[in-house]
């Protein structure tokens, strides 16, 4: 198993993936969200680039919800935004919705090629690399990042990932230098994340928006022991 990491959705243009295992990480909140919601009973996620194709699609799914966010703050006249306190039980079992979120629905359709695409987080990261070693391929961890830029909270993440997959598939696991560099980032930090993931220019931004309670809840751990995957244009 070799275990690659890209930092950003735009590293992954032009691969040959077809027989790559992704794992797709926004922390702070796509793939949070996406992994809550579905925890708590959500039918389906489709996510879309834009905020016009998420309503002409709405007009089609008659009941669908709409959830997204741009700049980090909730896309007026939809029903949900992207703090996954939106998507509680209450809120999602048993409803299709319909994201579009500044990064991290762009990084998810970016895998449409590969074998499978994994929906990851902090939130599920021991069944997510559970259910990737088991598909049997190269794996390669994929960072929404932020704006075209480098973030540190899904770098983290994708250390965490990294190093869990690595300790499960030794001493078949190959890593990369990419994967190598965020193994050690998560290392160094990993006793302070959340201290570290809030200070970044994300973690910043929520906390300035009042969602420090979102930073603390993306942060922790194995919440979860679903794995979402995005197949043909939705996620389950």
């Amino acid at each position: 198993m070799r275990i690659d990491v890209a930092f950003l959705p735009s590293a992954v243009r032009g691969l040959d993936l077809s027989r790559t295992t992704c794992i797709v990480v926004d922390v702070f909140r796509a793939t949070t969200s996406i992994v809550t919601a579905m925890a708590n009973g959500c039918k389906c996620v489709t996510p879309v680039l834009s905020v016009n194709d998420a309503r002409l699609l709405a007009r089609e799914k008659t009941g669908a919800l709409l959830a997204g966010e741009r700049q980090s703050i909730k896309i007026e006249g939809f029903d949900l935004g992207n703090s996954p306190f939106d998507f509680a039980e209450a809120s999602v079992r048993g409803q299709e919705v319909i994201m579009t979120t500044t990064n991290g629905t762009a990084a998810i359709k970016a895998t449409a090629g590969a074998a499978r695409t994994l929906i990851g987080s902090f939130a599920n990261a021991g069944a997510v690399c559970h259910t990737a070693r088991q598909c049997g391929q190269d794996v390669l961890i994929v960072c929404a990042g932020t704006d075209g830029l480098f973030s540190l909270e899904d770098a983290l993440c994708a250390g965490c990932l990294t190093e869990t997959l690595h300790r499960e598939a030794l001493p078949a696991a190959l890593l990369t230098d990419a994967a190598s560099g965020a193994l050690l980032m998560y290392g160094q930090a990993k006793a302070s994340l959340a201290a570290i993931g809030a200070a970044g220019r994300n973690g910043s931004r929520l906390q300035a928006l009042g969602r420090k309670e979102d930073i603390e809840y993306c942060l922790r751990t194995d919440l979860f022991t679903i794995v979402p995957e995005y197949k043909d244009g939705i996620i389950t």
